[in-house]
Formats: C-alpha cells, sequence, structure tokens
C-alpha cells in the first residue's frame, strides 16, 4: 500500500511540474530561438521576457509593434502564458503585422 501511495505522490507531482513549466520556440523571417527544439520557460512568466531573448539571440531590432501568435491566435505578450491560455509545448510566430490595404 505504501509503494501506491508514493507513486501516486510522485505523479502528482510530476503533473505539477509540468503544470509549472511550458515548451517555448519562437519563429521569426529571421530565424528560430532556440535554434533548435524547445526552451522550458515558467508558465507564470510574461511572453515578453522570451520574446525579449529571442530578438537579442537573433539581433532583431525595431521589434515593439511586431505581433506574436500562437496557432494563428494573436496572444498578448505583456501576460504570462498561463493568463495568454497557453500549456504544454507552443511555437510563437512573431513578426510585424502583416499590413496591407490602402488606395491603389
Amino acid at each position: 500500500m505504501t509503494v501506491d501511495k508514493h507513486e501516486k505522490n510522485h505523479e502528482s507531482e510530476q503533473s505539477h511540474e509540468r503544470a509549472e513549466f511550458i515548451e517555448v520556440a519562437v519563429s521569426t523571417t529571421s530565424g528560430f530561438f532556440p535554434n533548435e527544439g524547445y526552451e522550458r520557460v515558467p508558465i507564470h512568466q510574461k511572453v515578453k521576457v522570451h520574446l525579449s531573448q529571442a530578438a537579442k539571440a537573433l539581433g532583431l531590432v525595431g521589434t515593439d509593434d511586431w505581433i506574436a501568435s500562437v496557432d494563428k491566435r494573436p496572444i498578448t505578450p505583456d501576460s504570462n502564458y498561463e493568463q495568454n491560455n497557453l500549456s504544454g509545448v507552443i511555437e510563437i510566430d512573431w513578426g510585424p503585422s502583416e499590413g496591407g490595404g490602402g488606395n491603389a
């Protein structure tokens, strides 16, 4: 009985740990961050922290008005991953808004 209880607690701890972190990659027209795979970050960290790291690593400038999205759904960089309803393994598409329109 003690073994079962121990296994149950271990599973609960692993589930809790997974819920506290998220695996993130950032995709831009200039490349990916990290270069390969995903980076494990706290789920309560603001998205803009990781985007800033990506900008620095990829040598990006003028990103203040860029749009971040996951699965074509815009997300809010000033909010954390949990507030953006994100979990598990995600890829953030990040780049300038696709302007257009106007008169020809």
